[in-house]
């Protein structure tokens, strides 16, 4: 084998494992607890204290006014045995929309036919609702 191609492998390896180390720890707190989720919406808390969607009540919330009278923030993790962190996400998202919109909005529909070229992009959109940033 060429040493740059042995290189090149060693690095792959090292940057392979260190994701997964990332991707472990950001699951779990060291204390072996659901990870706490927070986003802020641009409501008064007596408003988001009154009207918290049905689907968010399912989880552990902290309501706390946001800094600089921004709105609240919505702190937010499962009970033991709840939903995946992906599904808290989409939780919270869904919910802020209901709080500050009323309404949850949808993404449209594909506008292509399904094909083996876009395969890989039609894989990552189906899973956006529960994973990324919020």
């Amino acid at each position: 084998m060429r040493p740059v191609t042995r290189t090149a492998l060693a690095v792959a390896a090292v940057a392979g494992g260190a994701a997964a180390v990332t991707l472990a720890r950001r699951a779990r707190t060291s204390t072996g607890e659901p990870r706490w989720h927070t986003l802020t919406v641009y409501r008064p808390l007596t408003e988001v204290d009154a009207n918290l969607p049905e689907e968010l009540r399912t989880l552990e919330v902290r309501l706390v006014a946001a800094p600089g009278d921004r709105g609240t923030e919505v702190h937010a993790r499962a009970f033991d045995g709840g939903p995946s962190d992906g599904e808290v996400q989409r939780i919270l998202r869904e919910s802020r929309s209901l709080l500050e919109v009323g309404d949850v909005l949808r993404p449209g529909g594909p506008t292509t036919t399904p094909t083996l070229f876009n395969l890989p992009l039609r894989s990552v959109t189906s899973r956006t609702r529960t994973g990324g940033l919020l």
